[in-house]
């Protein structure tokens, strides 16, 4: 059935498009600080679209519409964009959104027949880099406009006002590096660059270099805001109003200030580093027009922040800790549940789960729980679960979730188990597909690597048991984890590029989605460290250790070595 809403408000945006002259509009799924988790009510892409995951991007011309989703999203695009509106551009794992996106509007351009494309966007949430690519992919006289407002955000009127930051301080003693520290460094990166400031805009890393943290947006542990690195001072755009005095005694020498104060303190001819991947194209525009120079520059602080100090690393292992402990209890929980009759939905446990966490502790969620029971674990990120689906038993859950706790660092865990007594075991099928992810997982778990290795060399040893079994999966092997559930660097999979490096954190989420089956999915959080017997090599070391479903593993499909694996992580 036809979504009238859907048509009127896309009907409303084309109206917009005409007005501004052009034919073709990108309509990102970020908000201006390119976050991946926005809320609902800001994202004018889940608005015009329907479609609520957190990655996808839309191009609407003057007739069609199209929904652009990697693997963990495509069954549920087919679901929630209507197919009368929207054609669904699956993006293959091996590739990234922004390149299906570029081979769409370069068909386009092909079928305007030299007409030309007038490509609108929103400055403010485009990047500097993913505009360059655009313009450098699509052959002329395809044209880039930026629109502010851009027809998208006319047609949906005003965002919705955010809530005040609930700021917290952790002790800097369990973050290793100070803040001043943080900003000393800086200074020298600014010195080396002959920069007269670094303007800052990805949330993760002013909440790094402040060593603050807050509860305002959802699923995250940072606060809206803008920074500016200078000689003087660590300058925070924001509502200066909204930080208690506690706050500020704790991190004496920053700058809280509005952001148009911070921007009126750049000067004319000052040079001006900005990321070009990290923030958008609306940030250098604006030091533009403050006549000062946008230099772009590979900004060190990802980096920085991806290589967790000990005692960092000290914080993070008794959060997951905490995390395995919930996800075991919220596993038997629901089994019990069934097993005493009780009718348990989606919806029931991932609010149980919610709540278990909150009880161990957690400030929030780093994620909106996955609970996927029987074959809706074949949507990869199955981010609605259904009030009127019941467990059964004899029928796999897939659990994906995680929370922040008082350092703000994120968890992230999945389990699939069987809903059935202890003595049970799965049925044939069901344990020969959990062994063969499994067996996945343990490639990663105990990798040896070279120094130097990348993602894409990760990702292929966990790979290679499924893809001797017949299957793939249509998503990477792993993220980064820190401050955000999805930080970069690092990443696992088939194309990344980048080093792995001790202190980094990151995930091994190998799986299987079979529509007519369900999905498995076992994922981990790891990192690496140098070998005792060889320094120039690389372990990956285990650091999550939620009991896995005995049940469900065939051991006749196990090597020993895997076998002796296994004996070692019941044991941790």
């Amino acid at each position: 059935m036809l979504d009238s809403s859907i048509e009127v408000r896309l009907n409303d945006v084309r109206r917009f498009m005409k007005e501004a002259g052009v034919n073709v509009l990108l309509v990102r799924s970020a908000d201006r600080h390119l976050n991946e988790y926005v809320p609902p009510e800001d994202s004018v892409r889940q608005w015009v679209s329907g479609f609520t995951g957190s990655m996808g991007e839309v191009i609407i011309t003057e007739r069609m519409a199209y929904l652009a989703v990697d693997g963990r999203y495509w069954l549920q695009a087919e679901k929630e964009a209507p197919s009368e509106l929207y054609e669904i551009l699956r993006v293959p794992s091996s590739t990234g959104i922004d390149l299906t996106i570029s081979e769409k509007l370069c068909e386009l351009a092909k079928e305007a027949n030299g007409q030309g494309l007038e490509i609108g966007f929103d400055p403010a949430r485009l990047s500097i880099a993913e505009l360059e690519r655009f313009e450098k992919s699509v052959p002329g006289p395809a044209k880039f406009v930026p629109l502010s407002p851009s027809p998208d955000a006319r047609a949906k009127g005003e965002l919705a006002s955010s809530r005040p930051p609930v700021f917290r301080a952790p002790d800097e003693a369990r973050l290793g590096i100070t803040h001043e520290e943080k900003h000393e460094t800086l200074r020298s990166f600014l010195r080396a660059e002959n920069l007269d400031g670094l303007l800052i805009q990805r949330l993760d890393e002013i909440a790094y270099l402040t060593n603050l943290r807050a509860l305002e947006l959802p699923y995250q542990s940072t606060f809206r805001s803008v920074a500016l690195v200078t000689e003087e001072a660590l300058h925070v755009g924001l509502d200066p109003e909204t930080v208690p005095d506690p706050v500020r005694l704790a991190r004496p020498g920053l700058d809280f200030t509005t952001e148009a104060a911070l921007f009126e303190s750049i000067g004319k001819g000052q040079r001006i580093g900005l990321s070009k991947e990290h923030n958008t194209e609306a940030m250098r525009l604006a030091i533009a027009a403050c006549g000062a120079e946008a230099v772009l520059i590979e900004s060190p602080i990802g980096g920085w922040k991806a290589r967790k100090t000990s005692e960092e690393l000290a914080s993070m292992r008794r959060a997951f800790a905490r995390a395995d402990k919930v996800v075991a209890k919220a596993q038997k929980w629901l089994i019990d549940k069934v097993l005493d009759g009780k009718k348990v939905s989606e919806l029931d446990f991932a609010d149980k789960v919610e709540s278990l966490f909150f009880d161990a502790g957690a400030t929030g969620l780093s994620f909106r729980v996955i609970s996927a029971f029987g074959k809706n674990g074949a949507i990869i990120h199955y981010s609605h679960p259904s009030r009127k689906r019941f467990a059964k038993r004899g029928e796999l859950v897939l659990l994906d979730t995680g929370a922040y706790f008082e350092e703000g660092y994120a968890t992230d865990l999945t389990r699939t188990f069987l809903v059935d007594g202890p003595k049970a075991r799965g049925k044939k099928k069901q344990r020969e597909l959990y062994t063969l992810v499994l067996k996945a997982a343990i490639a990663g778990l105990s990798a040896v690597l070279p120094r130097g290795a990348r993602g894409v060399q990760l990702d292929a040893l966990v790979r290679a048991p499924i893809w001797a079994g017949g299957y793939d999966y249509a998503h990477g092997t792993g993220h980064g984890v820190g401050i955000g559930v999805h930080e970069f660097p690092p990443r696992i999979g088939p194309t990344s590029e980048s080093p792995l490096f001790p202190g980094q954190i990151f995930s091994i989420e190998p799986g299987l989605y079979l529509p007519e089956f369900g999905g498995i999915r076992i994922e981990n959080l790891a990192t690496v460290r140098p070998r005792k017997k060889n320094p120039d090599q690389l372990e990956v070391v285990p650091l999550t250790f939620c009991p896995l479903d005995d049940r469900l593993i065939e051991s006749s499909m196990l090597s020993a070595d895997e076998k002796r694996w296994l004996q070692r992580f019941r044991k941790s």
